[in-house]
């Protein structure tokens, strides 16, 4: 494990970020042309939460399907081994994209990143939007041109919302429903090993984790879970907005691009259809890089946490947008 420091710029002691690099020996860019034998590009994941520490992820770089590359996590600040800042301003989803900029600028220097691909899941998805958001914007205004970023392959929206507030409503929807649906029915015999479980344990059990036990990742992660802060008050916007509250034309920022972007989630996740939703209305105002530019998945008997519920159909969706990305860059 890991550290870097983060900006000391907001008035607030330097703090450190923790990360965790998984087969280390893979990373390094690959070559120019296509050669199969080369280690294929890392993925960074980005955790959700808020403040919920990135352990809760690790199981999915052990999955046979991404055993051939680099996959790397780290746990944002106020949560898992980072620090834990004492100012609430540097907690959110613009100040977190923020540190994972200072990430990526940081392996780049140690590890000679070249490329990457980006997974977000849950709240992690806005990050890493906003993320991309910041390296088209800097890359036009000049403040980027010295940092040279690593190219961006790839990005996965992973059960990840728009609008906070809308699946957090989204949950108690359900919720209700679900309840309702409890006391107006018998249950059947089938799940009789059920009934001894609690109202809002069997909603854990069909709308957020649909294994037959909690995982221990995530029942140690939902146990340290760091530092209190809401993203209810954020809603992703388009990058045009931003050109123009920025003074930047639009047709100034016409050579930059986002990388083809997968959006995927579960069937019977809380961040439902009208919750994702609004990203593929947000790529469809946006210029993009690759020939399949935005892809869809619906992974089924699934909710939130895909890579405990349905590894292999989740990590081989992963894995063959990932190759596909860097096939076409």
């Amino acid at each position: 494990r890991r550290t870097i420091p983060s900006s000391s710029t907001r008035h607030q002691p330097q703090l450190r970020i923790a990360y965790r690099i998984i087969r280390p020996s893979l990373l390094k860019p690959l070559s120019n042309q296509a050669d199969k034998s080369q280690p294929a590009a890392p993925l960074i994941i980005i955790h959700g939460g808020p403040s919920l520490p990135s352990e809760y992820l690790t199981p999915l770089a052990q999955n046979h399907h991404l055993c051939n590359r680099t996959i790397i996590f780290y746990d944002q600040l106020g949560c898992g081994w980072s620090s834990i800042p004492q100012n609430d301003d540097w907690c959110g989803v613009l100040q977190m994209a923020q540190d994972l900029e200072e990430l990526v600028c940081h392996l780049k220097q140690v590890e000679n990143l070249k490329s990457f691909h980006l997974l977000g899941h849950s709240l992690g998805g806005a990050i890493g939007y906003e993320f991309i958001k910041r390296q088209i914007m800097e890359s036009r205004d000049g403040t980027r041109s010295e940092r040279d970023m690593p190219q961006c392959l790839s990005f996965i929206l992973s059960n990840a919302s728009t609008n906070f507030e809308l699946s957090s409503r989204e949950q108690i929807r359900l919720f209700h429903e679900f309840q309702l649906q409890h006391l107006q029915t018998r249950m059947p015999s089938k799940q009789q090993q059920t009934k001894s479980l609690s109202i809002k344990d069997q909603f854990f059990q069909t709308h957020i984790c649909r294994t037959p036990s909690k995982p221990a990742e995530l029942e140690s992660a939902l146990h340290r879970r760091g530092k209190d802060w809401s993203a209810n008050d954020y809603t992703a916007m388009p990058l045009g907005r931003d050109i123009a509250d920025a003074g930047i034309s639009a047709d100034s920022a016409s050579n930059n691009r986002f990388p083809p972007v997968l959006i995927i989630r579960g069937e019977y996740d809380f961040v439902t259809e009208a919750c994702t939703r609004g990203w593929n209305n947000i790529f469809a105002l946006q210029p993009m890089n690759g020939q399949s530019k935005l892809k869809e998945v619906i992974i089924k008997e699934c909710a939130h946490y895909p890579h405990f519920e349905q590894p292999d159909h989740y990590l081989a969706e992963v894995d063959k947008f990932c190759s596909t990305a860097e096939f076409q860059s």
